[in-house]
């Protein structure tokens, strides 16, 4: 990412900026996730900015800055239709005064965030609410504010339109430059690749077996009750591969024919019926993950990860 010309690299949990550190990578990081009150100490030492709500956490981390003799940069989060963080748009005046008094504090930007709880999509209209908040902070503090965050990869189909708006100066995307594609809006994007990411998984069983389940039925392992079709005597292989290790139904088979059926802990049943050529005990079967299963599984202790380039290959 940073080869390619991001400006910083932006991580929520504060264990894997450490892992960033101890590898050597120098470059400014963002906190995306606010931070704990019990990690302002780490928050301070280890990335040059976080994403902040709450006055009373960044008093937290002016205390933390201080101690350690540095200046923690801090955006404010305004909230503009997705109702997860974020401060209510009449507040951000107030908020962001109370913030910029701490000592050993800068307020650098201000951040906006939809379309990850509320599936609320960014629209010329949410994003202009948060310019002309940004700009009333601006203008009732005498300021002049560096970074206007103005939201994530599903902000770049605005861009693509030319509907965002010229204030704003950073998008934080992550999707957008693993996967190429905006999941939000169902959009591929123009540039990078969309095949940069490949589940593999081995078949460990392979039999015919009746599509409905025989009994009584309630609800599976995870609390979901399913719903049955009667297709018949089916062609079925089990996977060594569950939701323990990712999230399945963002799961995409990519040999024509196979279906997923569903998953437990452990096992991810698939239907291999239609597969074409025959699936069988040994053979791994490849799919393509969309966000949830690529975040999900490169936080899994369970998932082996290799990657490969030109001419060599890495586990790690």
């Amino acid at each position: 990412m940073l080869a390619g010309g991001v400006s910083m690299l932006a991580e929520s949990r504060l264990k894997n900026v450490a892992r960033l550190r101890d590898a050597g990578v120098d470059a400014g990081i963002m906190l995306l996730r606010l931070p704990r009150p019990s990690e302002v100490g780490e928050t301070v030492r280890l990335t040059q900015v976080s994403l902040n709500s709450q006055v009373e956490t960044v008093r937290a981390l002016s205390r933390a800055a201080q101690m350690q003799d540095v200046t923690h940069q801090i955006m404010l989060m305004v909230e503009t239709g997705d109702r997860r963080e974020g401060v209510m748009p009449e507040e951000a005046v107030s908020v962001a005064r109370a913030m910029r008094a701490f000592p050993a504090i800068e307020l650098v930007g201000i951040a906006t965030n939809v379309g990850c709880i509320g599936g609320v999509l960014p629209t010329p209209e949410n994003v202009q609410l948060f310019v002309d908040v940004v700009e009333e902070v601006e203008q009732r503090l005498g300021i002049r504010l560096r970074v206007i965050s103005g939201g994530h990869t599903a902000n770049l189909a605005l861009m693509d339109r030319g509907e965002m708006p010229s204030r704003v100066n950073q998008l934080r995307v992550g999707e957008g430059i693993l996967l190429g594609v905006d999941s939000a809006g169902n959009w591929t994007l123009p540039s990078p690749y969309q095949d940069a990411f490949n589940v593999v998984a081995e078949v460990i069983e392979v039999d015919t077996k009746p599509s409905l389940p025989e009994g009584p039925v309630t609800f599976d392992a995870f609390g979901r009750k399913p719903h049955w079709e009667d297709l018949g005597i089916r062609r079925r292989a089990i996977l060594a591969l569950g939701e323990q290790d990712l999230h399945v139904d963002s799961l995409r088979p990519k040999r024509e024919g196979i279906t997923i059926v569903g998953a437990s802990s452990d096992q991810l049943v698939v239907d291999v019926t239609e597969a074409g050529s025959p699936v069988c005990v040994g053979d791994e079967l490849e799919f393509d993950p969309r966000y949830p299963a690529m975040a999900t599984a490169m936080a899994s202790f369970g998932m082996r990860r290799v990657v490969k380039s030109i001419g060599a290959t890495h586990t790690c």
